[in-house]
């Protein structure tokens, strides 16, 4: 098969050939770029909610030592406020940011995906076209060799659209259930800090 779609590159599907070449080859700098980013901005929010825990309870949280991550800079927001209600206030504007990090890009995977498989289907109908324009009035030699043409056109077009789009689908999938994870875990800590803060100061 892959000798078949490496002939496609030189006969009259190469243009649509090489529209999926270069879609498949922006997808993989999204897919690498994204895994990259979205690896460093991981961050345990266990030893984090701890660490946040001691801090605010030892009232010595301006001081506490945070990373670049998007959890931590939600939960620096938070502590740059002693008063519970505003330190939420702070955390959710901060994590509007933190959720366009985490997000960027990761969508145009599934758009990948759809002009891929759209990209395909075109070169699809147009192997089909040149196919049904052998039935016309050609020499049967010619008639030959043009619905053998065009039904390589179609097929090999497809064939690359879906080769494509199913890899991109399923890697925006993994990316999403990724930066849901992420997100979830920064909820998670901004929660907590909250209530770290109104259990100090009912103490």
């Amino acid at each position: 098969m892959l000798t078949y779609l490496l002939t496609a590159f030189s006969g009259p599907a190469a243009f649509f050939m090489y529209a999926l070449l270069a879609v498949m080859a922006f997808a993989v700098a999204v897919v690498i770029e994204r895994t990259i980013t979205l690896t460093r901005f991981r961050c345990d929010p266990d030893p984090l909610i701890a660490k946040v825990d001691a801090a605010i309870r030892a009232g010595g949280t301006p001081a506490l030592a945070l990373g670049e991550t998007p959890m931590e800079e939600v939960v620096r927001a938070g502590l740059a406020w002693h008063d519970p209600e505003l330190a939420w206030e702070a955390m959710a504007a901060a994590s509007v940011d933190a959720e366009l990090r985490v997000r960027r890009r990761i969508a145009y995977l599934s758009t990948v995906a759809s002009v891929a498989t759209m990209v395909g289907l075109f070169g699809t109908v147009y192997g089909l076209i040149l196919a049904f324009g052998a039935l016309g009035d050609v020499a049967a030699a010619e008639r030959a060799a043009q619905l053998s043409e065009g039904s390589s056109t179609a097929m090999a077009t497809t064939a690359f659209g879906l080769l494509v789009a199913i890899p991109a689908l399923a890697a925006h999938a993994v990316a999403e259930a990724n930066a849901r994870e992420l997100l979830g875990n920064i909820e998670r800590v901004a929660t907590r800090l909250v209530l770290s803060m109104k259990a100090a100061r009912q103490s």
